[in-house]
């Protein structure tokens, strides 16, 4: 990290600049992942979109400086607008509250006489918080229309308005178990934190990072590579550089090698920069067990397992590895967890709490009242007792596993598609035992279960850690993250909204019906053919579990082990499928410096990678912009 910044006061100015930013930032995402249907920022762990913009603004700030001193924004100013930009481009991300508006109107709407939905659960959709009027959801659909009329903003606004008591209620559990945990795992274990070191170093008053030719170096190769990708998209009589995924399946078409299905390699710069930062053994366990679980997929195939369904169940596999995962964390903190207790208690503690963004008393009763308001709204909308709180118990423990994995080593990607309680409770309970109304109630964790990509737990521990380091007030900034998630919300339900009637969700959005027709086709099916509890399933939790426990088990006892539990629970993912290959190469680079140069040549060579990062992600949002200005499809550098 760099040497922490004298202590600055944060000024008004850099909470009024953030707010005015966040309506059109969140536009903009809205307009790249759902309207040019790419690039998708909020789908990888560093927003491009935020690093694009805190470029501008440090751009703009050097010219501030130049003409008066005071008039500039200091290096936690600039920081906090990051943080807040962070927080509503969470909210505004491809797998979070835009998902939720898609599924407030989508069986009513999608109901026909052949699929009965009406039928089977129609009864027990909950209707206050549905858009169900007809002639509103035409115009939603179809495009050329408008939002603002009467009808239209009377019909989305009750729903809208519960919804946000919910979503604000989530975030409130978020921050307050976030600021139990800070000082534990900054303080104490002292976590790297490798997500924020690029914004850190690239707010830095003093310009190190932007003198560095070594870090310009970075920036040409990888803005480079995107220039002449960008340019070949609008003539493709340029040649194209070729760093997107190529697809290995093809070259393995005979039994049992096609079983590995969907294999890419790229040549990504961003996940390159990225995974140079990270440690060499995550990087070693990605791609190793990204092939280990390949190779389980080909065995399977070559001993005629596969005809078990879904074998060898390699999402479950690594659900129960984040819950080994959670589980270790609880028990190695188990004594600052009792301190904190005692602090909360008003008992003689060893921990201090003078400094956090509330109390630890504040932050627990926070945490367990904003815990039984989402269970209790679950209970409302027809879910039965022991299943909300089992969900959200299970939704809590893997929006930590999520934080830790960010705060300790800082993957590129965390997606965990289709592995929230949804789909846990239903394999470990089966769906005949719960019942229709139940079901129903337990799709709604979909919108923002479906996947774990644009998180917003770790990113506001992150604002937490940049608090720290620029040495201000957590409190100013936690009140500065939780405002701009708020108006981040509202945004981002006005962007999309406006898009929607004026595009149409069913016209040309990008997922505008697909993942809410997956949310509803799967309650038609868990219904239409009900399940028992899933036993091969449940053992490969089990299996996943304890295989992590082992893992980590083994690192403790010896620090030469090579393979990381994290590894193990996120390279079954599907958004690893794209960063496999960027990270052996990223692996192959940092082991080689390290045995040749040894940390010398490592921290030398850091701003060379951090400009790959800064380059893809400022030609990358450049060319979205192109598009959105000019209305024409562009350059895509990252997809979903």
């Amino acid at each position: 990290m760099p040497a922490p910044a004298p202590p600055r006061i944060l000024g008004a100015r850099a909470f009024v600049l953030a707010l005015l930013l966040i309506p059109p930032n969140c536009y903009w995402i809205i307009m790249m992942e759902k309207v040019l249907r790419g690039p998708f920022p909020t789908s990888i762990s560093i927003f491009a979109n935020v690093i694009f913009i805190l470029a501008v603004i440090y751009g703009l700030n050097c010219l501030v400086r130049r003409i008066r001193e005071s008039w500039a924004f200091n290096q936690a100013e600039l920081l906090l607008v990051y943080a807040m930009l962070g927080m509503a481009s969470a909210i505004a991300g491809h797998d979070s509250v835009p998902t939720l508006i898609m599924m407030l109107g989508h069986p009513y709407r999608f109901a026909t006489p052949e699929n009965h939905w009406m039928a089977k659960f129609g009864e027990y959709l909950p209707k206050p918080l549905m858009v169900s009027n007809m002639d509103v959801l035409s115009g939603y659909y179809n495009g050329a229309s408008t939002l603002y009329t009467k009808a239209n903003l009377m019909a989305w606004a009750p729903p809208l308005a519960i919804w946000s008591l919910f979503i604000i209620a989530m975030l409130v559990v978020f921050m307050c178990v976030n600021v139990l945990i800070r000082a534990h795992w900054m303080d104490r274990e002292k976590l790297s934190f490798p997500i924020v070191y690029l914004p850190l170093e690239m707010s830095d008053t003093d310009g190190k990072l932007w003198k560095s030719k070594l870090m310009w170096g970075g920036f040409a190769l990888a803005g480079g590579i995107d220039v002449v990708n960008g340019l070949h998209f609008l003539y493709p009589s340029i040649p194209e550089i070729m760093v997107r995924f190529v697809d290995l399946a093809p070259y393995f078409t005979t039994k049992p090698w096609n079983a590995m299905g969907w294999t890419p390699y790229m040549l990504d710069p961003f996940t390159i920069g990225l995974g140079f930062l990270l440690p060499v053994d995550l990087l070693f366990s990605c791609w190793f067990f990204y092939i280990f679980w390949k190779a389980q997929l080909v065995i399977a195939s070559a001993m005629a397992i596969d005809t078990i369904p879904e074998f060898p169940f390699i999402r479950e596999q690594c659900i129960g590895g984040f819950m080994a995962i959670v589980g270790f964390l609880l028990y190695s903190a188990r004594g600052t967890i009792k301190q904190i207790y005692y602090r909360a208690t008003s008992q003689p503690s060893e921990m201090d709490d003078s400094k956090e963004a509330m109390s630890y008393r504040s932050a627990a009763i926070g945490a367990a009242l904003g815990t039984a308001f989402l269970v209790g709204f679950f209970v409302w909308i027809g879910l039965s007792l022991y299943i909300a709180i089992a969900a959200m118990l299970i939704y809590l423990a893997l929006s930590v596993a999520v934080t830790r994995m960010r705060a300790e080593l800082g993957p590129p990607v965390h997606d965990l598609h289709f592995s929230g309680p949804d789909h846990i409770l239903t394999r470990i309970m089966g769906t005949e035992s719960m019942g229709a109304r139940s079901l129903t109630s337990l799709t709604f964790f979909y919108w923002f279960n479906r996947a774990y990509r644009s998180h917003p737990m770790p990113v506001m521990l992150e604002g937490l850690k940049m608090a720290q380091v620029t040495k201000v007030s957590q409190r100013r900034f936690m009140w500065g993250m939780m405002i701009g998630a708020v108006v981040g919300i509202f945004a981002t339900y006005w962007a999309f909204l406006h898009l929607a009637y004026t595009y149409g969700t069913g016209a040309k959005f990008a997922s505008g019906m697909w993942f809410s027709q997956e949310a509803y086709n799967r309650l038609d099916m868990w219904i239409t053919a009900p399940t028992k509890p899933n036993l091969p399933a449940i053992w490969a939790m089990i299996i996943g579990a304890v295989s992590c426990i082992f893992l980590n088990i083994v690192r403790l006892r010896g620090g030469w082990f090579p393979f990381h539990p994290i590894g193990y629970a996120i390279s079954g993912s599907w958004s690893m499928n794209l960063c496999w290959s960027p990270l052996l190469i990223a692996w192959i680079l940092k082991l080689t410096a390290l045995k040749f140069g040894g940390l010398r040549l490592y921290r030398k060579a850091i701003p060379f990678f951090l400009g790959l990062i800064l380059g893809r992600c400022v030609m990358g949002s450049f060319w979205s912009l192109y598009g959105i200005i000019f209305h024409t499809p562009t350059y895509n550098f990252w997809g979903a």
